[in-house]
């Protein structure tokens, strides 16, 4: 099973929240920072706007915000 994808910025202290959660609970995650230009147009392509960050792609969804993806992360992988 891929990991899900993380789309953040390194700087952002929103980001730091779900990627901190992630780690303390031992989910594997595959971080692109969308200061790099792949992955940002990745999540132009999928509907994302870089301005509101973080992003998870993760069962052909895309989730916004940290309440959102630490919900999913925690029905997925903590129940």
């Amino acid at each position: 099973m891929p990991a899900p994808i993380l789309y953040y910025w390194g700087p952002c202290t929103v980001c730091a929240t779900t990627v901190k959660f992630a780690e303390e609970n031992g989910i594997e995650l595959d971080k692109r920072d969308v200061e790099q230009v792949p992955p940002y147009e990745e999540l132009l392509a999928l509907g994302g706007d870089a301005n509101k960050i973080p992003y998870l792609y993760d069962d052909e969804k895309l989730l916004q915000g940290n309440a959102a993806i630490i919900e999913h992360l925690t029905a997925k992988f903590l129940s």
